[in-house]
């Protein structure tokens, strides 16, 4: 059960605006999905119907620190409202070298690193389409219309190899050890660091970092199963405030209408708020 590919973007990124879905989207990857098209069809029709809490795992393979390949490896009862998502993150291979690994792990002036846009796409197709095998229509720029699934607590586990000698050492930089396997640590900060910064709604984040408020419930990194760092979404939409924001940014958003339509559609959605 093949999901979307998802690898880093070609060129330079300048700011965040760049965020090219399309670069990232193979359509005959995106066509294999479950590989028999009536199993899709069929899901379609329950998922409306279906209340049932559901619990959706997700394996994905970072290969060669420059694709995520995802698999789905295990669905409960079909709906749009996902009560948990655990998304398993393994390693297979390294950079060329440490140029390339630099590339495409370390930022480019006002844009994160290139392989977060991959992280950031594979979300953003499982709220447009779930688990479904669809074809979409790729643009520039994040989506602007409402997502059809939410999640109510999304898991990212990064886990080690089995061979863990094929680690590099935690005492060396990920810059210094290119040819071994990056730490699952490593991800895992990469990762909650972003997170962050989107949850932080800048000029520069809001338009990617508006879908983490409008539709999950909590974001958990883990390394080996293991608890590293928890965004309570809630909290965080409950502490944002439009005080101090740009005038360019008052200008082309009405911040106070946007939380207000959040509040409306988390509770709709069955994700967590506070009041």
């Amino acid at each position: 059960m093949s999901g979307a590919q998802a690898r880093v973007p070609d060129g330079s990124l300048p700011a965040w605006q760049n965020y090219v879905p399309d670069m990232r989207a193979d359509e005959d990857i995106l066509s294999g999905g479950y590989g028999v098209f009536h199993i899709s069809e069929v899901t379609k029709r329950r998922l409306d119907s279906s209340f049932t809490p559901s619990s959706f795992q997700l394996d994905v393979i970072l290969n060669n620190e420059g694709e995520l390949h995802p698999r789905w490896c295990f669905l409960t009862y079909p709906c749009r409202h996902v009560d948990d998502r655990t998304a398993t993150f393994r390693v297979i291979g390294t950079s060329q070298t440490p140029g390339w690994r630099k590339y495409h792990l370390l930022p480019d002036e006002d844009s994160p690193p290139r392989i977060l846009w991959a992280f950031y796409y594979l979300l953003e197709r499982f709220l447009e389409v779930g688990p479904l095998a669809e074809h979409r229509v790729t643009r520039p720029g994040p989506r602007t219309e409402d997502m059809p699934f939410t999640i109510n607590r999304l898991t990212l586990d990064f886990v080690s190899p089995a061979n863990k000698e094929m680690l590099a050492p935690a005492d060396l930089s990920f810059c210094g050890a290119f040819n071994l396997l990056m730490r699952p640590q490593w991800w895992a900060d990469l990762i909650s660091e972003y997170v962050g910064c989107l949850l932080g709604m800048s000029i520069s984040m809001a338009p990617y970092g508006k879908v983490l408020y409008e539709y999950v419930g909590s974001i958990r990194t883990c390394v080996d199963g293991k608890l590293m760092k928890s965004y309570r979404i809630d909290y965080r939409l409950k502490d944002l405030n439009y005080e101090g924001l740009e005038e360019d940014y008052r200008r082309y958003w009405d911040f106070r209408r946007w939380k207000e339509k959040v509040y409306q559609m988390r509770q709709e959605a069955g994700l967590p708020v506070i009041l």
